[in-house]
């Protein structure tokens, strides 16, 4: 009898616990805080600041944008201690294969590292710009917790 609860217990972990691609559920949040006091909002409350990893994802943060105030917001991308383009929540680096997805401003970004614009927003056309960490701009989080998969372990013996 252990044995059949093993295996499906690792079935729906396989399928549901440690999927590799969970979609995101995006939150605006509407109070401006520098880059570094969003991230840290977002951690606490959510899973982090949004990350983008393709156009799927792009048309569904922009869906949760449409309507909301400011002009820019703070995504989840910035100039880390390597020196590259990295996503908050990855230890990978931006430019690496599996986060091909970019959609920088024309010209952007053209401060990378200079001038302190070490971290990314979003304009309303959803395209990317560095600026300056210490800047406040409104935010989006993203919570990466899998609603999809929810299951709870019975220990009843049926027939």
């Amino acid at each position: 009898m252990d044995q059949k609860w093993i295996s499906v217990f690792l079935l729906f972990s396989a399928v549901c616990g440690v999927s590799p691609y969970v979609p995101h559920r995006y939150h605006f949040v509407n109070q401006s805080k520098n880059w570094t006091e969003a991230q840290n909002y977002c951690r606490q409350n959510y899973t982090d600041l949004a990350t983008i990893n393709n156009m799927e994802e792009m048309k569904k943060l922009n869906e949760t944008l449409k309507g909301k105030g400011g002009e820019f917001v703070w995504i989840g991308l910035n100039r880390g201690n390597t020196g590259r383009w990295q996503w908050s929540l990855a230890d990978g680096t931006f430019y690496s294969v599996e986060n091909s997805y970019k959609n920088w401003s024309s010209g952007e970004p053209n401060n990378a590292g200079e001038g302190g614009e070490f971290c990314v927003a979003m304009k309303k056309d959803t395209t990317w710009f560095d600026d300056g960490c210490g800047k406040s701009h409104t935010f989006v989080c993203f919570d990466g917790k899998n609603y999809f998969c929810r299951y709870r372990l019975i220990k009843n013996m049926v027939t």
